[in-house]
């Protein structure tokens, strides 16, 4: 029986006629039959992410979003996990400080968002923009008002961040820390905040 067989109508077969027709078959058309299987279950797979891929892109385009390169998803990688050994590493080997992800939000949005400090210090010193924007327009100072990190709000404004850069919504970094302010005093007031915790960011917002 040839190689060029129906392989979907012999799965409709009965259990009977399937056992001859596969029967029939010598060890080394199997395994030919098998590799094809495999080699075409591989190309669709490949067609199948490249299509989504497209997509993405015609998507990102569309919302004039950025589409990172390996490199950047590397690097972008290395911050998201906390990893300061690989990206010393990355840094040292000239990949983009500025790397960004599709919501174009750069490393150091990321390292500021997750509280990594030496993260911050590291794509600042290796000329990180401190007043990059992602998609919603917010700098690194932006978030780093709303965790009232002031660890990370010192060495931002060392580095040069605006204080009087505006997201989408119009708000600058001070706003948006008079905003959780706001948000903390009605916390106390429902007593929905445990009192420790409240002293402790109240303590924090009015030192900075």
């Amino acid at each position: 029986m040839k190689l060029g067989v129906n392989y979907l109508f012999i799965f409709t077969e009965t259990p009977v006629l399937f056992w001859k027709k596969m029967s029939s078959y010598s060890d080394s058309e199997l395994k030919k039959m098998e590799l094809k299987n495999k080699i075409k279950k591989a190309v669709s797979l490949h067609v199948t992410l490249k299509a989504k891929e497209r997509q993405e892109k015609r998507v990102a385009q569309k919302l004039h979003l950025h589409m990172p390169d390996i490199n950047e998803r590397k690097l972008i990688t290395a911050v998201s996990t906390n990893n300061t050994e690989r990206l010393q590493e990355m840094l040292s080997g000239n990949h983009n400080p500025n790397s960004k992800d599709n919501h174009n939000r750069s490393a150091l949005h990321i390292a500021v968002s997750r509280g990594y400090t030496e993260c911050v210090c590291l794509l600042l010193q290796n000329g990180a923009d401190v007043n990059s924007q992602d998609i919603l327009g917010n700098t690194p100072l932006h978030l780093a008002a709303c965790t009232s990190n002031l660890q990370i709000i010192t060495h931002l404004l060392n580095a040069g961040a605006d204080i009087n850069s505006l997201d989408m919504h119009g708000r600058n970094p001070r706003q948006l820390a008079e905003s959780k302010l706001h948000i903390l005093r009605h916390s106390w007031k429902s007593r929905t905040i445990e009192m420790t915790n409240l002293r402790e960011q109240l303590q924090q917002v009015y030192r900075g």
